[in-house]
This record gives C-alpha cells, structure tokens and sequence, in this order.
C-alpha cells in the first residue's frame, strides 16, 4: 500500500519497531498508542473511533496502532494485559486516561476530544 492509499484509509500510524515507538513517545507532541489485533473484534469499534480523530487532529495529535501479532516487543513494554488498550504519551511520560485502559470506553467522541483538547495544550 503506498502512501497516498494508506492516508486516505486511515491516519493511524502502524508501528512495530521499538526504536519508532521510543522516539514518538519522546515527542513534545502528544501520542495516542492503541493496542489491537485484527482478530479481536472490539478492538475494530475502538479502531474506528480513532481513525476518526486521527483525521481531526492530523499534524497535532500521532495516533498509533501496535497490532499485539506484529509489535510483540512494544506490547511487552507497554505491558498490555487486554485488547484493545490505550496509552497516553507526551515526552516520555504516560498521561492518566481518563477512562479504563483496556476495553472500549462509553465516551462520547466529544468527550475524547474534550480529553486531547485540554493535553495537548498542557505543557
């Protein structure tokens, strides 16, 4: 899939190298990191609803995907219990989630954008 495909089906980024994930979270910028697998079903309602703010929020918030069968490394250091789970990073530290971690949250998409609104701003 090249690069103008790829865009125009999602703005997730897939990462699977260690090296990637490590030089993302040390971003002053904030990143979302969600872990999946194809297989899990919830994870394809999670998947969408990120995809969708992936795309409001191009260029200010990097979403990525870690699929639990291709980043086994990042899923072991992310220490990922259930699928799918959330992790929030801006300069190498984890930001408290609002809500659960693993599983699919009930809140609204106004509710998440009201949550990245307010960090991404934070210094």
């Amino acid at each position: 899939m090249d690069r103008n495909e790829s865009s125009a089906v999602s703005r997730l980024q897939n990462v699977a190298d260690l090296d990637i994930f490590y030089g993302i979270i040390q971003m002053e910028r904030l990143s979302v990191w969600f872990a999946d697998a194809t297989w899990c079903a919830p994870c394809q309602l999670l998947r969408a609803r990120y995809e969708q703010l992936a795309l409001v929020y191009e260029g200010r918030v990097d979403f990525c995907r870690v699929d639990a069968d291709q980043a086994a490394t990042i899923i072991s250091v992310l220490n990922v219990q259930k699928m799918p789970s959330t992790y929030v990073f801006r300069t190498g530290v984890a930001l408290d989630w609002p809500w659960p971690v693993a599983g699919v949250p009930t809140a609204t998409l106004k509710q998440y954008r009201q949550w990245l609104d307010t960090h991404m701003t934070t210094s």
